[in-house]
């Protein structure tokens, strides 16, 4: 046995088994050589499955020591390189036992909800870090500046992942809360938001709000990432009722065939100049009785 394989025998956690990973491999940069490293921890194949019921599947012995690693045929290599790390996550993760069948839903799996999903929860947050290391992506995203769609595209690329998983990845360790909308002939494909930014108001198979630069400006964003355009934010975010909403930044880029992809950004709080100048003019306009 390797060392790098009883290393990751004491690791439980998809992080602790990245960690144990890269620390093995100091020297890689972005792309992570995800089928080298499946070959490294005994992955004996990786092949085209038979049929195109499953984005991916893992076959291994009893005690999991060697496995096959199989992916739906014709899949982009982005999309291939997750699935591969989705599988790669099952094979190493201890508690993941027995032979493995995966379906896109299972690959854009967040929930804890039940054990199925709390397993294919586990083995995204593998795919994704291994194939998008925490620190390498904070880096990289941070030096393209400010948040824009366009580096959607550019991280991906860096990455050889999908513009979607770049985009999850981003939404969740960019210093900036933002929002990213997929949409295709506009319904809402899926949205992934920010820990920190407002509770959205579409979800899946939701139409676009009727008032969005995505839906009224149909020609913004064909030939690159549009201007951003700021928007009232009860548009897109779920409003209370007798409280301000925030004014809300979108920018969406056209993809093929009708597809789209929308980021938000939080428009700038008024300043605290603005904040009294408001408040003197409620005051001066409240009645007093």
């Amino acid at each position: 046995m390797s060392e790098l394989l009883m290393d990751l025998a004491d690791c439980g956690s998809p992080e602790r088994l990245i960690q144990t990973i890269l620390r093995h491999h100091p020297n890689w940069t972005p792309p992570v050589p995800i089928e080298a490293l499946a070959a490294a921890v005994n992955i004996l194949e990786i092949r085209n499955l038979d049929t195109t019921s499953f984005e991916g599947a893992l076959l291994t012995d009893p005690d999991k020591s060697q496995g096959i690693i199989l992916c739906r045929p014709g899949v982009p290599g982005g999309r291939r390189r997750f699935t591969i790390g989705h599988e790669l996550g099952h094979f190493l993760i201890p508690t993941h036992v027995g032979n493995q069948k995966c379906t896109q839903v299972h690959l854009s799996e967040r929930g804890f909800a039940t054990p199925a999903q709390r397993r294919e929860a586990e083995a995204n947050r593998f795919a994704a870090g291994i194939l998008m290391p925490k620190p390498w992506f904070e880096r990289d995203a941070d030096g393209l500046g400010l948040p824009e769609v366009g580096h959607l595209r550019k991280l991906a690329k860096s990455y050889d992942v999908s513009l979607e998983a770049a985009a999850n990845r981003f939404v969740e360790l960019t210093s900036t809360p933002c929002a990213i909308v997929f949409s295709y002939d506009g319904l809402v494909r899926y949205a992934r938001s920010h820990v920190n930014f407002p509770r959205l108001a579409v979800e899946r198979k939701s139409r676009l709000p009727s008032d969005c630069a995505t839906k009224v400006r149909p020609n913004a964003g064909v030939s690159g990432p549009s201007d951003w355009i700021e928007i009232d934010g009860t548009i897109w975010l779920q409003h209370e009722w007798g409280r301000a909403a925030p004014r809300v930044l979108e920018q969406v880029l056209r993809q093929a065939n009708g597809h789209s992809v929308t980021m938000l950004l939080l428009a700038d709080d008024p300043t605290e100049d603005e904040d009294e100048e408001e408040g003197d003019v409620v005051a001066r306009w409240s009645p007093r009785f």
